[in-house]
């Protein structure tokens, strides 16, 4: 592989899709309390705010909120829809054709790596959301992506992304998210 080369040429037709961010796509479902108590049953987190409304309500919060790290999992896509809701998934703008990022990763593909691996991914908390605020939106933006290096497990390329969460209620920024995945070619075993 010449990797001057194809870096090149990668980058190239990678750079129009780098700093616009995409569209809001948003939660199939608004923040509930049953969401939150099943996540805070997951990770065994009895903080009151979670858990009680009086005592939520004479919190600094003045109301229940959720964890800041069920993030995530609050605005997590569906694995599966009936059919004749399928449809308005794609209204709300869950799809990945328009995604500047995901078109990226595509053009990343085409050129050989399409093996994903997650390196690192942090979270910053604006403010604190939780039933009442309606869906989390989100809005992500490819803001990095390398040529090809050599890695431990293949030559590959690495995409960062930041993502901005919003809530539906009133439009209000919560989270940051950064992201950088790296896809690769893996070595074959005697290269390794």
């Amino acid at each position: 592989m010449d990797v001057e080369d194809v870096s090149s040429r990668l980058l190239a037709a990678a750079a129009p899709h780098l700093n616009n961010p995409g569209p809001r796509r948003w939660s199939p479902r608004p923040i509930e309390v049953s969401a939150v108590w099943n996540f805070c049953e997951a990770v065994e987190d009895g903080n009151p705010v979670y858990w009680d409304q009086e005592r939520a309500t004479s919190s600094r919060f003045g109301r229940m909120i959720a964890p800041p790290q069920a993030l995530w999992a609050l605005s997590m896509r569906n694995w599966w829809l009936p059919e004749y809701f399928r449809d308005r998934d794609d209204l709300v703008g869950l799809g990945n054709d328009s995604i500047p990022s995901m078109i990226a990763r595509r053009i990343v593909e085409d050129f050989g790596f399409n093996t994903a691996t997650n390196v690192t991914r942090s979270e910053e908390y604006l403010e604190p959301f939780g039933p009442g605020d309606g869906r989390l939106g989100q809005s992500e933006t490819l803001v990095g992506l390398s040529g090809v290096k050599r890695t431990r497990v293949g030559m590959g390329v690495f995409l960062n992304t930041e993502i901005e969460f919003v809530t539906e209620k009133d439009d209000r920024l919560v989270a940051r998210a950064h992201n950088t995945l790296l896809m690769y070619q893996p070595f074959a075993t005697e290269e390794a």
